[in-house]
């Protein structure tokens, strides 16, 4: 009899600690990919502060430009374009060799600041 309660609270502490672990990897996964999608957010910001500071690069017309953020990365990178309407839209992406992991796009109206910036689905 000893025995048998022995093994059922040892099968019930190991499923208690099994859904315990299971619980601390989704929550990692989750905090790893708010942590891309904020990487990206950033990324799309770099971008639009680009095409402020480069104007003579970035006009209506002109070709999307992709900047990879370090120079030397090839995982994360921002584009960057002026629409015919004025507007700048701005990309930022992080992925790795196999996949886009997270991107994120932020649009500024024609003759807007920065800071009013939307984001786009």
């Amino acid at each position: 009899m000893a025995l048998l309660t022995v093994l059922a609270l040892s099968v019930l502490l190991l499923l208690l600690g099994l859904t315990f672990l299971n619980f601390l990897e989704v929550d990692y996964r989750f905090a790893a990919q708010e942590d891309r999608r904020q990487q990206a957010y950033d990324l799309a910001l770099s971008g639009l502060e680009y095409q402020r500071r480069h104007t003579h690069e970035l006009y209506v017309g002109a070709a999307k430009v992709t900047k990879f953020v370090p120079l030397s990365s090839s995982t994360h990178f921002f584009e960057v374009q002026v629409n015919s309407d004025g507007s700048v839209v701005s990309r930022g992406v992080v992925r790795n060799s196999f996949r886009e992991l997270a991107s994120h796009r932020l649009v500024v109206p024609p003759e807007a600041s920065l800071p009013e910036a939307r984001s786009l689905p």
